[in-house]
């Protein structure tokens, strides 16, 4: 059985006061989350602003992930790559290395079991697959003021940190450039 770290308790009720409730997605956040700072060295995370954790869903997970790490969007230290996986990765921001911790069980929890009992009983290794990686971060994607602005030519809004593309000559926005997610009405 897994032996819980002093850290544990408190990271699901953080986690549960961020989101609201704890399922199977807050518990493997977590559990992710200690283990990425882990692998990085870190046992408080709101004394090291040195690394970058990428979300791969937007789902509980994320929420986890980021009540345990301190990280965020705003604060440009949570990034969100829309894979749809149960998975994160923590990369040290001074030496671009990490660890991507993916979900990778065969175990199914019974429908009446305690999502933090059942899933507490297995290792992080029959839990999860860990792969070392490195990324190559750029200075626009770095925790800072912004550091590059352009203006699109089509809809005049200000684009941050080289997020434009350059399309028949002109600098759009990824909105005028590749098509919006809304439409105005």
């Amino acid at each position: 059985m897994l032996v819980l770290t002093d850290h544990f308790e408190e990271d699901i009720e953080k986690a549960h006061k961020f989101h609201g409730h704890v399922c199977t997605g807050i518990v493997f956040g977590v559990r992710i989350a200690r283990a990425g700072l882990n692998y990085l060295g870190i046992e408080d995370p709101s004394k090291n602003k040195d690394f970058l954790v990428y979300v791969e869903a937007d789902r509980c997970i994320a929420d986890a992930v980021q009540s345990v790490t301190g990280c965020s969007l705003g604060k440009r230290r949570l990034k969100w790559m829309d894979y749809g996986k149960m998975a994160a990765s923590f990369i040290d921001i001074n030496t671009q290395k990490g660890i991507r911790i993916v979900v990778d069980h065969k175990q199914r929890m019974p429908s009446d079991a305690d999502n933090v009992t059942f899933w507490n009983q297995f290792s992080n290794e029959e839990l999860f697959r860990f792969e070392p990686i490195t990324v190559t971060l750029n200075p626009e994607d770095l925790p800072s003021k912004p550091i590059r602005k352009a203006t699109c030519e089509i809809c005049q809004e200000k684009i941050l940190d080289g997020r434009e593309r350059q399309k028949d000559g002109k600098i759009l926005c990824k909105a005028c450039a590749d098509g919006a997610y809304y439409q105005k009405i």
